[in-house]
């Protein structure tokens, strides 16, 4: 009955426990943040994905007792799925579908429950620091419309990704104006951007070196219900983000966009799934 549920509200829910409608808790935190500052960001303006061109996106509706929401997220192996801390704030279950661009269509369904989520420890809503999260789930397989996306390499030192090209998806708003998020995969291609430049539009008390920034010109970007969703390097295919944060001016603002830098966190990942990520064990800052 809660699949049904589910699948029947995925089409009409604008983001994770931020919508337009009745407040909870979370929303009333959202109140006394940063005006300039939304969570759950969709693709405004995007493009709609090919039905294999993005076999690592993952649908996210997730159930807080009381209302249903949406985020994105991405698998990164057979049994774990990396989205955003906000998204799971007071979940009590996840349906995660795979292998479609249409989530009614998904091949795969898994309903998952709480005990199943690992949320960072230390995420704090206000600045947005540490908003990453990880959901365990039954092992599926691989097939080229299910595919899990590759993470970097552990290492000493990273690149700040400054003006790389990456790809941001997910089913949030296509516009400002809309009311429900879109029931169609959309993608777009977005530039990395300096956290400096990123700091005039927020403040540098709250971007920080595990943030990363993208700009969205052309009024293309993250949305509402776009959350949790991967950016990826055009380049190599690894993905260096999770989408956090937008301006609360809009998505279409021109605004830059906020997300999780995955380096930062790679120890962190890998502490919680098993998951090698070189033959040396990542170290955790």
């Amino acid at each position: 009955m809660k699949l049904l549920i589910a699948l029947s509200l995925l089409l009409c829910i604008a983001s994770a426990f931020e919508s337009r409608g009745s407040r909870n808790t979370q929303r009333e935190r959202l109140g006394s943040m940063v005006q300039t500052v939304a969570v759950s960001p969709c693709i405004t303006n995007g493009q709609t994905a090919a039905a294999n061109k993005l076999p690592y996106q993952a649908a996210l509706s997730l159930f807080d007792g009381e209302n249903w929401g949406i985020c994105g997220g991405s698998l990164i192996n057979k049994e774990w799925v990396l989205t955003a801390a906000h998204c799971t704030l007071n979940a009590v279950n996840v349906i995660v579908f795979l292998g479609s661009i249409t989530p009614l269509d998904s091949i795969v369904r898994l309903e998952v429950d709480k005990c199943d989520i690992k949320a960072h420890p230390e995420f704090d809503w206000e600045s947005k620091i540490n908003d990453i999260a990880l959901i365990k789930i039954p092992a599926v397989k691989y097939s080229a419309v299910i595919r899990a996306v590759s993470l970097p390499k552990c290492d000493s030192s990273y690149l700040t990704y400054v003006d790389e090209t990456v790809v941001a998806s997910g089913w949030g708003l296509t516009s400002d104006r809309d009311t429900s998020n879109s029931p169609v995969l959309q993608f777009a291609n977005l530039k990395v951007i300096s956290n400096e430049v990123c700091a005039e539009e927020y403040g540098s008390s709250m971007i920080n070196t595990r943030h990363l920034c993208t700009s969205t010109d052309n009024r293309i970007g993250p949305c509402v219900g776009d959350s949790g969703g991967p950016l990826v390097l055009t380049s190599s295919m690894l993905q260096i983000g999770i989408m956090s944060f937008h301006s609360g001016d809009g998505c279409e603002a021109g605004l830059p966009a906020g997300h999780t830098r995955v380096t930062s966190y790679l120890g962190w990942i890998q502490e919680n799934t098993g998951l090698r990520l070189n033959k040396k064990k990542c170290l955790c800052f």
